[in-house]
Formats: structure tokens, sequence, C-alpha cells
């Protein structure tokens, strides 16, 4: 077999039908797949591919494997992981504050105050885990609500942090 250029590979690539786009597209994964096995890390080059890029120092190298059916949509958005980050610091902020108000409010006594903490640091701790228990924290925003029924001054925090969190449990 004659061996070719990857330029004139890609001249090949660009004269063949539809159909043998299509065929060649659903072998080129085992193909490749074969190549990255023997492939080995030459000190001095690096190469990229959809953004992965394998050369000297790749040991952080995080891969992101994805696959679908003929005729399927795969959308993976960074955007969307950094949105649901920042709604899980704007949450942990809100629910901080929250902590502080419930501390110094009159209208709490010591024991609703002590009560009131083991919602929070159960919202709290599942906000700090990668995947937060949805259910966990809905019953722990439920217990906070009604720990807080009739104390007006606190109903304000507990209304911007509610949405917020049902934001962030949707992406779980």
């Amino acid at each position: 077999m004659p061996k070719y250029s990857v330029n004139e590979v890609l001249d090949i690539l660009k004269s063949l039908t539809e159909s043998e786009k299509l065929e060649l597209q659903e072998s080129l994964p085992s193909v490749l797949g074969t190549i990255a096995t023997a492939a080995k890390a030459v000190e001095s080059h690096s190469q990229n591919v959809e953004g992965i890029t394998i050369g000297n120092g790749n040991s952080g190298i995080n891969f992101n494997q994805l696959q679908a059916d003929r005729g399927s949509n795969i959308n993976q958005s960074k955007i969307q992981a950094r949105l649901q980050n920042v709604d899980v610091q704007e949450a942990l902020t809100l629910l901080s504050k929250l902590k502080q108000d419930i501390a110094t409010s009159n209208a709490l006594n010591p024991i609703e105050k002590k009560t009131l903490e083991i919602p929070l640091g159960t919202i709290e701790g599942e906000l700090n885990k990668p995947k937060p228990d949805k259910n966990l924290v809905e019953q722990s925003m439920s217990a906070l609500k009604k720990g807080l029924t009739g104390v007006a001054e606190l109903a304000d925090p507990i209304l911007k942090l509610a949405p917020l969190l049902a934001k962030v449990c949707v992406g779980i």
C-alpha cells in the first residue's frame, strides 16, 4: 500500500462521494483508536485534537468522551457549567448571609436558631459536592421555610435563595 502525506489524504477525501464519506465517518473512530494507543509522546511536540492537547506535560489532561447514534445531537457546554458554578457560589453567599441574619435575629430564640443550623448546614454541604442530592436540598429548604414562618425579616433571603437552589438542582 502506498504511503500518502496528510495533505494528499485530505485531497483524496475531498473527492469522495457522500456515501463514501459516511462510510469513512463510521469507520474512522476504530482506525483512529488504534493510532492513539500506538502514539508516543515526543518531548518537543504536542498535538491538539478537539481541544485536547497531547504532548509534553500531559499529566493533568481531562478527557471527556461523548458518543451518539446517527441523528443524535450532543451539546457539551462549558458555559453552562460555569453558569451553574456561579449559581452555586451565589447560593452559598446567600446561605452565608442567611446564617448571619438568623444568628443576629431577635425574632428567634436560641433553640430555634440551633434547629435551623441543621438544614442550613445540609444545604451548604450538598452545594459543595460535585453532585448535590436534589431531594436533600429540597427537604432542607422546606425545613428552613417552616422554621422561619412568621419571621418577616428573614423572608427576603429565603425568597432569593429558593429559586436559586431550584436552578442549581435542575442542573444536577
